[in-house]
């Protein structure tokens, strides 16, 4: 057989591969992890005392939103980095942006306060627990991204590990917000950001071990 009458036989079988299923599958799996996420943040740490009344305050509002921004911003990145080809490292400095936002916000809530209070806005009650609850949360949508990722065509497996844990990190962050009772923005912008750029570096690490072709 020639070559010519090789590609021929091999075009004459060509049907549109469908690459919308693994965008589509997965959003609608960020949305299920969020669920589950949310839920077991409910289940073991429960609802903020006033989450009945505080649940539309700007500081509330402000730590789901952050994580949600996050996440919106951080999942195309990561279906990007599942098709060959595709940049997403001159987009990544995108997940910044929210963070940079809510850096702002904090260096303007010290600017107003004195000197003596700095401390206690920035760490708050409970900063540790956000620093152990944020990276812990994000462990389930972080697998469900890992399997996905199994059935894409990765070719940069940290960056695609970075875009999940930002992403899964994103989702813990706004489940987190059901419980998390403090509510300054230097607690936000300190915690919330450290937690979140952990989960991402634990995304770089650990998924090119499991995204070797």
């Amino acid at each position: 057989m020639q070559t010519n009458e090789l590609i021929s036989l091999l075009s004459a079988s060509h049907r549109p591969v469908d690459t919308g299923w693994l965008r589509r599958t997965t959003w609608l799996c960020a949305v299920f992890a969020l669920a589950v996420t949310a839920g077991l943040v409910l289940l073991t740490l429960g609802s903020r005392p006033d989450f009945g009344s505080a649940w539309l305050t700007i500081p509330v509002l402000a730590k789901a939103l952050l994580g949600a921004s996050i996440a919106g911003i951080a999942l195309p990145l990561f279906l990007r980095s599942l098709q060959p080809g595709r940049t997403v490292g001159k987009r990544l400095p995108l997940v910044a942006v929210p963070l940079l936002l809510a850096a702002c916000w904090a260096a303007l809530s010290l600017a107003q306060a004195p000197a003596e209070q700095w401390s206690a806005l920035v760490f708050g009650r409970y900063w540790r627990a956000c620093l152990i609850a944020v990276p812990l949360y994000s462990l389930c949508p972080l697998i469900v991204l890992l399997l996905l990722a199994r059935r894409g065509a990765p070719v940069d497996g940290q960056l695609t590990g970075a875009c999940a844990g930002l992403a899964s990190a994103g989702l813990a962050a706004v489940a987190y917000s059901l419980h998390c009772p403090d509510d300054t923005a230097p607690f936000l912008a300190t915690w919330y950001t450290i937690a979140i750029a952990a989960v991402a570096g634990l995304g770089a690490l650990v998924f090119p071990r499991f995204l070797r072709w």
